[in-house]
Parts: C-alpha cells; sequence; structure tokens
C-alpha cells in the first residue's frame, strides 16, 4: 500500500466520521478499498484502528494527491456517505469541504456526486 492509498483511505475514514459515528456500511466501504489497495494484514489493521477514533479532514494534508488520486477520493467519499443510505447534512457539508479542498469546482463535484449516487443505486 502507497502512502497516497493509505492518505485516500484516511480521509474517507473522516468522511465517515462528518455525522459523528462510523456505520457499518461505511466501514464496508473502507475496507473494500484496502482490499483494493492490496494491504496488508498489518496495514489493514493500522488503519481499522485509526479509524476507531473520530477524525477531520482538516488533519490531513491533501496536497500530494494527484488528479485521479482526487477524483478516486472524492468518488469514493460520494460512495461512502450513501452507503447507510442517507446522506445527512453534516455528510453533504464535508463532500463540499472535500471538494473544495481537492481544488474541484462545484459542477465537477456534482458530475462525481452525481456518478457514484448511480453506482451506488444498481447494487
Amino acid at each position: 500500500m502507497t502512502s497516497t492509498e493509505k492518505l485516500i483511505v484516511q480521509a474517507l475514514i473522516a468522511v465517515a466520521w462528518a455525522d459523528g459515528a462510523v456505520e457499518g456500511p461505511e466501514e464496508g466501504v473502507v475496507e473494500g478499498l484496502l482490499a483494493g489497495f492490496d494491504a496488508s494484514p498489518e496495514e489493514e489493521a493500522e488503519l481499522l484502528a485509526w479509524a476507531k477514533a473520530p477524525r477531520r479532514l482538516g488533519d490531513l494534508d491533501l496536497d500530494a494527491l494527484d488528479a485521479d488520486d482526487r477524483d478516486l477520493l472524492m468518488t469514493n467519499a460520494a460512495l461512502l456517505v450513501q452507503a447507510d443510505g442517507t446522506e445527512s447534512d453534516e455528510e453533504l457539508a464535508v463532500l463540499t469541504s472535500l471538494a473544495g479542498r481537492l481544488g474541484l469546482d462545484a459542477d465537477a463535484a456534482r458530475a462525481i456526486a452525481r456518478s457514484a449516487r448511480g453506482s451506488a443505486s444498481k447494487r
């Protein structure tokens, strides 16, 4: 697992904490990404332990992410906030904040979120 992949997972964990709790379906999204990134058992244990305490996006330096990584993060963040079947105001605010931090304009962020919603609704 690269440092960039770890940062993406950490950012998703912070998004999951937006509404004050990480729910089972949100954990599933994080665990799926860990598998997709081929995390070692040690890396997985480290990040799942890191996820047990509340996290904030503001604590992470996302500047190192390239355009593809930013799109991957935004897409998975949009999927994650839908994972429990509801999008809270807090989650939507974090998505908006994340888009701004990633340098995505509002139209690009909406397009990514729409695409993620379409993918989520097909499951």
